[in-house]
């Protein structure tokens, strides 16, 4: 085939929102630019780690569909998120990956076929029906197939987010999770994740703040990030409509109506009183997904 040059803009996303593990997520209006070179002659390999999930998703999608590979196949990122800091980067590589392999062939696939690929690479679907989709998303596994509905972020909600300089890849933040729970605290994450998405789905933010609290996840990775209850604290104090540990971490999200930049830097403040650095950004969720801006 002639050179192509295919631009996609993905939304970064925060998965869980507390209780929802491996099944909720939403976009966030943060945004990475990948850019997807395809050629018939070979070109430079793309720089790791995301540029070669980048790549490999392409290279599924045209196997998937029976297709061979340009022999010369390449990512570049013009725009970045935050690397193994539970903002979905990884999803984000994937889905530009199949949607420009996508616009390679046409669009042969609708995107809940590509949310399928997508979750076969991902290993879960939390963050990448919201990257594909934008908004909230709850997604589910049954059998081979994945399930997803999603909804509208109520008009006005911010999400403040304190980003540590600590990595916790989602592999080994994984391992520290229980193998077990009790019924008690199995019911307690069933009736808080329901009440989450009930919550946002009816514009009750008042219910963000006990909505978001889980027993799941949160307590065995606060294990490794001992900061984490300081900065929740000091985000509910500050005004915080409701906090979490944005998917597997480090980020830790706050949402909001008001007050976010003193959200902002009472969790700040919190981090540093903890020996922990980072760096705060306020943004607000996507009701838009990833979209092919650009073809050449």
């Amino acid at each position: 085939m002639p050179a192509r040059r295919i631009s996609v803009r993905a939304p970064a996303t925060t998965a869980n929102l507390g209780p929802g593990f491996d099944c909720l997520g939403m976009a966030l209006d943060l945004w990475a630019e990948v850019v997807v070179s395809a050629s018939d002659e070979p070109l430079p390999p793309p720089g790791p780690p995301l540029g070669g999930m980048v790549v490999e998703a392409a290279e599924r999608l045209f196997a998937h569909l029976g297709k061979e590979s340009p022999a010369g196949l390449t990512a570049e990122f013009r725009q970045e998120i935050p690397v193994a800091r539970g903002l979905g980067a990884s999803a984000v590589a994937r889905a530009a990956g199949l949607l420009a392999a996508n616009a390679l062939l046409g669009e042969a696939l609708e995107r809940e076929e590509i949310l399928a690929l997508g979750a076969e690479l991902e290993g879960h679907a939390d963050n990448m029906a919201p990257v594909l989709f934008g908004g909230l998303q709850v997604a589910v596994h049954e059998g081979e197939s994945v399930f997803h509905a999603g909804l509208a972020a109520p008009a006005g909600l911010r999400a403040v987010l304190f980003v540590p300089d600590m990595e916790m890849p989602t592999q080994e933040s994984r391992q520290v999770l229980p193998d077990f729970l009790s019924r008690e605290d199995a019911v307690y994450n069933i009736g808080h994740a329901a009440l989450l998405v009930a919550a946002l789905a009816s514009g009750r933010v008042d219910l963000l703040d006990v909505a978001t609290r889980d027993r799941l996840h949160q307590p065995a990775r606060a294990k490794v990030f001992p900061a984490m209850e300081a900065i929740f604290q000091a985000a509910r104090q500050a005004g915080a409509l409701g906090v979490f540990l944005s998917g597997g971490g480090s980020t830790v999200l706050a949402l909001a109506s008001r007050n976010e930049e003193a959200i902002a830097q009472a969790m700040a403040e919190a981090a540093a009183g903890e020996d922990t650095s980072g760096h705060t950004i306020v943004t607000a969720p996507s009701n838009a997904g990833a979209q092919v801006v650009e073809e050449g």
